[in-house]
């Protein structure tokens, strides 16, 4: 499978990166890349040694999602999460979803898709689909899932105002801007594996809050 490659953004996930880099690569034998936001434990060791390759980005979230998709060669980029709540099975269901599309959304609000996440993440994340829906008319529901497949070429010349996860509506009115055709398949997220999250409900809150200020404006 040498058009796809895997992009895995992550800041310390030493307890979940290997196992993940390992099942990825045998369910789609496909180069894995880990943009490691400077880790203080031995994430970047662990997944060098599951057999993914690791570069270094300090600059944010969004930073390591577009180094990733721009230093793929390969036709296709699938970005997930690193920590377990996103599953090889449904990368695979987002993979086989490509024909006829340039953006593959792995999204919890349609058919199929769903959250294990608190009953406030919830609430949050479907406002945020309402508010950017109603202000953005941007072509997914779920606006802020990072379960992404790309077609790389229509977003290697993306440069969003983004540093954390409003990269992800950004990245819609992006492809909204090239015509690209998109599409929603049903995921389930999970609750993470070992260690902490590192979202922060209110400051990526205000972030987001922005990005769709900055969309009416554009």
């Amino acid at each position: 499978m040498n058009d796809l490659t895997i992009v895995l953004p992550t800041i310390n996930e030493a307890g979940n990166i290997a196992p993940l880099v390992t099942a990825l690569k045998e369910a789609f034998n496909a180069p894995v890349i880990v943009i490691d936001g400077a880790s203080t434990d031995d994430t970047a060791a662990k997944a060098e040694a599951a057999g993914a390759r690791v570069m270094i980005n300090e600059q944010g979230y969004a930073s390591s999602l577009l180094q990733g998709i721009r230093d793929a060669d390969t036709q296709w980029v699938l970005v997930m999460d690193a920590d377990g709540s996103h599953t090889v099975e449904d990368a695979k269901r987002l993979w086989e979803a490509r024909e006829d599309a340039d953006l593959v959304v792995g999204s919890r609000m349609t058919k199929g898709g769903g959250s294990d996440g608190s009953a406030f993440r919830r609430f949050l994340s479907r406002a945020l689909a309402r508010m950017f829906k109603w202000f953005a008319r941007l072509p997914a529901r779920d606006v802020s899932s990072g379960f992404r497949l790309y077609r790389r070429d229509l977003f290697t010349d993306a440069e969003p105002a983004a540093r954390f996860f409003e990269v992800q509506p950004a990245l819609l009115a992006h492809a909204k801007r090239k015509n690209a055709r998109v599409k929603e398949v049903g995921i389930h997220y999970h609750q993470r594996g070992e260690g902490r999250s590192k979202n922060r409900v209110f400051r990526y809150g205000l972030a987001f809050l922005g990005a769709l200020w900055r969309l009416r404006k554009g």
